[in-house]
């Protein structure tokens, strides 16, 4: 299945988000205990975006074939923008980390964690796409 319309790819990110949410209000937070809620949640949200990347399509990309391993967007300055947003949401977390006391410093240490392994992953991908735009 291949996304390719704005609609069907905020259609995915809002519903998907939504899902992840509603079942951690309503199950995991009810079942599990916050350490375990944590883990299964950055795992869910791990799982969301490389469905979602492997799914999305650019108008100019090959539809049929899978997408390269590194490839996160179609062009070079979507991955940019997500990967920055990432970065800073990383930024935010570790430092919540930092300045929480050593009991309370799990969860916002897997939020940072999860967000710099994404923010890598897409400012890897536009680096590498904007060196295929300029060698060509």
């Amino acid at each position: 299945m291949r996304i390719t319309t704005i609609t069907g790819k905020i259609i995915y990110i809002v519903g998907v988000f939504a899902l992840i949410l509603v079942l951690n209000v309503f199950v995991f937070a009810r079942l599990l205990n916050p350490t375990f809620d944590v883990l299964v949640v950055a795992i869910l949200n791990l799982a969301y975006v490389i469905v979602g990347v492997r799914s999305f399509r650019g108008a100019d990309e090959n539809r049929a074939d899978p997408r390269p391993w590194w490839r996160a967007t179609a062009r070079p300055a979507a991955g940019f923008w997500i990967g920055g947003l990432l970065a800073a949401l990383a930024f935010v977390s570790g430092v919540g980390a930092f300045s929480s006391d050593p009991e309370n410093a799990f969860i916002p240490a897997i939020a940072c964690i999860s967000y710099a392994l994404l923010a890598a992953f897409y400012l890897h991908s536009s680096i590498r796409l904007q060196g295929m735009d300029t060698a060509g």
